[in-house]
């Protein structure tokens, strides 16, 4: 696949980790690589300069910078042909001590912020054929582990979402999920516990940044 000339992808959290590697596949594609940072400023502007693309910053708990972007995406390319929903945030959070405000953040990322963004990108995904919106779930969300709960139940919504957003958006716009195994230990994750969960197995999916974003290559191809 090499994707047409002047075609726009953007990926959310596309700065570090798996993220980083969807946006460099995108690129050698032939995707001009849009991609959104929260945190990670300098190396969100490092890879875009690497790869020809352009980074800009989002914050998903903030849903007054939805807009904001939909209407710089639409000012600086004109165009939009591919979103990848890959932002999310992993932080522990044992049953029996989840705050109101941790379980607000969790699903405001990684839930609310998919499709407050869909829906903002709509006029330009529905403009030109061939418009693609997939989301990244969690192969093992439905393992329910107890001390991320609350990530888990986010994860399994979006899948839901999506499946809505598909029945929405086709045929126009294709709309799928990638769900990642243990692809990259989370910030902070034990490494010993991370090295025991995946000799258990149990989860399959991508298990590596590059399988992931060989996933997400394979999905655009299949449209076209």
């Amino acid at each position: 696949m090499s994707a047409p000339a002047g075609t726009v992808a953007l990926v959310t959290g596309g700065a570090r980790r798996i993220g980083a590697a969807i946006s460099r596949s995108l690129a050698r594609e032939g995707f001009t690589v849009a991609l959104t940072y929260r945190a990670s400023r300098p190396e969100a502007r490092s890879l875009a300069r690497e790869i020809g693309g352009k980074a800009f910053p989002l914050d998903l708990l903030r849903p007054q910078g939805i807009p904001l972007l939909g209407k710089t995406i639409e000012r600086e390319f004109g165009r939009l042909d591919v979103l990848v929903h890959n932002a999310a945030v992993f932080p522990r959070t044992p049953v029996g001590n989840v705050s109101r405000r941790e379980w607000d953040g969790i699903f405001a990322v990684n839930l609310r912020g998919p499709f407050l963004l869909t829906q903002a990108l709509l006029s330009l995904l529905r403009a030109n054929p061939g418009g693609a919106v997939l989301f990244l779930g969690d192969a093992g969300a439905a393992k329910l582990w107890p001390g991320y709960l609350p990530y888990c139940l986010s994860k399994l919504a979006l899948a839901h979402q999506a499946a809505a957003w598909e029945r929405i958006l086709a045929p126009r716009i294709r709309v799928g999920v990638v769900k990642p195994g243990f692809a990259l230990v989370p910030p902070g994750f034990p490494e010993d516990e991370w090295q025991r969960l995946r000799s258990r197995g149990g989860v399959r999916g991508p298990d590596t940044p590059g399988k992931v974003a060989g996933a997400v290559l394979r999905f655009l191809r299949r449209g076209g």
